[in-house]
């Protein structure tokens, strides 16, 4: 059974030739080797598309043509959907970098073992990333700073204790 990984969200059809533009949550730049995505459909399974065509539009956007979709009602039928991806075709990651999946739903500590909450939520702006804890109550940068340790595998991160008091 195979994992899958939103990686994007259909937000509209763009051009004459019933192109998608997507919001990429996976960086523009690393969908240049994606060949297929998957839509689901809720309760369904997931189903592939091949892509035929796949260009970069901006900082946040990806322009893809699939295969098949021939007119406007074709496109527009995908509006809304999620695309998706088998975890195991996510692009290889450095050392020290997550995707967000990876950070939300872990605990949050102290240096000093202290329980402070979960991982809620994982977003970005522009220029930084941002987790969001219990419910948006505390937001903290993902910065080294502030964030020490990230152990995926073990279910928690470690902040600077400097924050505790935000909780």
């Amino acid at each position: 059974m195979e994992d899958f990984v939103v990686i994007g969200k259909i937000a509209d059809t763009y051009g004459l030739d019933q192109e998608l533009k997507v919001l990429a949550y996976l960086p523009p730049k690393e969908w240049k080797r994606i060949k297929k995505v998957y839509f689901k459909k809720r309760g369904g399974d997931y189903v592939p598309f091949e892509l035929e065509r796949l260009k970069l539009h901006g900082e946040r956007w990806v322009l893809i043509k699939i295969k098949g979709v021939q007119s406007q009602e074709d496109a527009v039928r995908f509006l809304g959907a999620k695309v998706f991806l088998p975890k195991e075709n996510l692009p290889k990651r450095k050392k020290d970098e997550y995707y967000f999946f990876e950070l939300e739903g872990l605990e949050v500590k102290s240096q000093e073992g202290k329980r402070l909450g979960r991982v809620h939520r994982v977003f970005s702006d522009k220029d930084r990333v941002y987790l969001e804890i219990e419910g948006g109550k505390v937001i903290i940068p993902f910065i080294k700073e502030f964030v020490l340790e990230v152990k995926p595998e073990q279910g928690y991160l470690v902040i600077n204790s400097l924050l505790e008091e935000l909780f």
